[in-house]
């Protein structure tokens, strides 16, 4: 089963993206700041991590940078509001999904992920 990581400091999203994850066939740990992802990545060991940009400690564009210094294969897609960072692979990034009620860009982008990386960890 793959592992995704989720992370986002409004609660209510939190729950409702792991609901729609775990239904997807996901095991889905969650997050509400920089500092549990990068825990949560030593311990959970993710295959993907779902991040909010603006996370309440530290931006989801440093915790990017931290989580790919720990571990090459696990795979980034920023979920936030607004425009993607500009250059998003420097932060970690493998991909960019703007968030809105409509999750079904976010299950797709992780679709696709998952079924790429279907050979790692």
């Amino acid at each position: 089963m793959r592992r995704i990581l989720f992370a986002d400091s409004e609660p209510n999203i939190r729950l409702l993206c792991r609901e729609e994850l775990e239904d997807e066939g996901y095991e889905v740990q969650v997050a509400g700041s920089g500092g549990e992802i990068v825990r949560l990545v030593d311990t959970f060991k993710p295959h993907l991590v779902i991040m909010e940009v603006l996370l309440p400690d530290m931006s989801g564009l440093e915790a990017g940078r931290m989580v790919k210094g720990t571990t090459k294969n696990t795979r980034i897609i920023f979920f936030s509001h607004g425009r993607p960072p500009q250059d998003l692979a420097a932060w970690g990034g493998d991909a960019y999904v703007p968030k809105t009620p409509d999750l079904e860009p976010l299950k797709k982008t992780v679709r696709y992920f998952c079924e790429l990386n279907s050979g790692s960890h």
